[in-house]
């Protein structure tokens, strides 16, 4: 399931998004509340535009730290048509201070439980956070299981950190992607604020 939805699956619990429906964890309260301009405030920390309502919201389990929240959307289509993005606040990697040293050790672990041949389709700079960002699309495929994955990689700076955004979209090697998912995805990460100082900035600059 991880290879499937992303590279992070087996972390999060799928829930419905802004549903009230009963979940596995149904006694908590949810982390995230609407305001009135239809903005979702995720924990007093984040605020973004939110998907649409048939996106299911993933939640990182207790103990597992891969990604702090994401969503989720079954495809039509034979297995695996699912489509997932998320916000990570520590891509993988740590020794690059630069976004393209990022993006090289990012890559190296990127889907690593599935044997995939990469392909760049596009890299450019973006405006990301209000800052300097990168953005790399490439695709992957699998010609042993015929299977292929779409994805769409962020990098942006929070302080003197770097944070990443990303999409992954699985399909059978002759299905077709559904290239919407990449507008939603813009639409959530071009809106994404942070609402107070993260906690290694609080160590670093003070509250």
């Amino acid at each position: 399931m991880i290879r499937k939805g992303s590279m992070i699956l087996c972390a999060l619990l799928a829930v419905a998004w802004f549903s009230g429906c009963a979940t596995m964890e149904a006694s908590k309260e949810k982390p995230y509340r609407m305001t009135p301009q239809g903005m979702v405030v995720w924990e007093d920390e984040f605020e973004f535009k939110p998907p649409p309502p048939d996106w299911k919201v993933l939640r990182v389990e207790s103990g597992e730290n891969d990604i702090n929240f994401g969503f989720m959307r079954s495809d039509p289509g034979p297995f695996p048509s699912v489509t997932t993005f998320a916000y990570d606040e520590d891509p993988f990697g740590c020794t690059a201070a630069s976004l393209e040293g990022r993006e090289r050790e990012f890559f190296k672990r990127f889907l690593f439980n599935a044997v995939l041949q990469f392909q760049i389709l596009d890299r450019k700079k973006v405006q990301v956070l209000g800052g300097e960002g990168l953005q790399v699309d490439v695709e992957g495929k699998d010609p042993v299981k015929g299977e292929k994955v779409r994805a769409r990689v962020i990098f942006g700076k929070r302080g003197g950190r770097i944070v990443g955004f990303y999409i992954t979209q699985w399909r059978p090697m002759g299905g077709s992607y559904d290239l919407s998912a990449l507008e939603i995805f813009d639409r959530f990460w071009g809106s994404f604020r942070f609402l107070k100082k993260s906690f290694y900035q609080t160590l670093v600059e003070g509250p």
